[in-house]
């Protein structure tokens, strides 16, 4: 014991391959001095073990980030190991982490926190959702690029949500991530507009729902809640190529995207 501890906390314990994981390193001080940590990309390592075998890494992931930690100081620091590791296999993985303290040229080790790989079910009823991606400013004679809007739904524990995910022509994954938890009747919605925008509108509730509106790029650019209010909200035409949400009402709250004016 050196009076220096670390811990590691996940934002959740059950993903989809290739979403974002995000990664808290909490170190507290209680040694009676100052240490200084961060000052190179070795000052802290990580290990994912999957159920057989160690999760290849695909890259080193940036760390450098010097600090000094007084006595009696706690700090946190944030990292996204996703990139830089290989766990797309559905199973159980354990993540370890080791610190290094260079002026005491001591170690120490973090219990490891567990995290289970899921897939999800594609909604393939919702038909071909790829989309074109326009050219760069002053480009005109570039070969098309195409891009693959794709919505699942998975069950992590007991509660079931829908997720979003971008894939390029070759169908590598660019992003995908949870839009919202949702029942498990009442098929989600989903259309593309003249500017190749996914907008979605599913079912949370008994008589709630959400509408997304997903970028090209996997930007989430609008969020809205409705409620069941005489019919049921659906996407529908909005003239010139838009989208809109028809029946229902909406429902403004500080969740929105863009937030509600005050």
């Amino acid at each position: 014991m050196n009076g220096v501890t670390a811990e590691l906390e996940l934002n959740q314990d059950q993903y989809l391959p290739d979403e974002d994981m995000s990664l808290k390193v909490r170190i507290v001080n209680l040694s009676g001095q100052p240490v200084v940590l961060g000052t190179d990309n070795h000052w802290i390592t990580f290990e994912i073990q999957g159920e057989h075998d160690l999760a290849p890494g695909l890259g080193e992931m940036p760390v450098i980030s010097p600090f000094t930690l007084l006595s009696g100081q706690t700090v946190s620091r944030e990292y996204h190991p996703t990139p830089y590791f290989d766990f797309r296999r559905p199973g159980r993985y354990h993540l370890g982490a080791t610190v290094k303290i260079p002026q005491w040229k001591q170690e120490i080790s973090c219990k490891p926190v567990t995290f289970t790989v899921a897939e999800g079910v594609p909604l393939s009823y919702l038909g071909d959702l790829t989309v074109g991606v326009p050219p760069p400013p002053g480009v005109s004679n570039a070969p098309p690029d195409v891009r693959r809007y794709s919505l699942l739904k998975v069950t992590l524990a007991d509660q079931m949500k829908l997720y979003f995910r971008l894939t390029d022509r070759f169908g590598r994954t660019l992003r995908v991530f949870p839009l919202s938890r949702m029942v498990d009747f009442g098929a989600p919605r989903a259309q593309i507009d003249r500017d190749n925008n996914l907008h979605v509108l599913f079912q949370t509730g008994a008589r709630t729902f959400i509408y997304c509106v997903l970028d090209i790029n996997g930007k989430l650019v609008a969020r809205q809640f409705h409620e069941y209010a005489g019919s049921r909200p659906d996407l529908r035409p909005g003239g010139e190529g838009q989208i809109i949400v028809g029946g229902g009402r909406r429902v403004p709250t500080w969740n929105d995207i863009p937030a509600p004016a005050p």
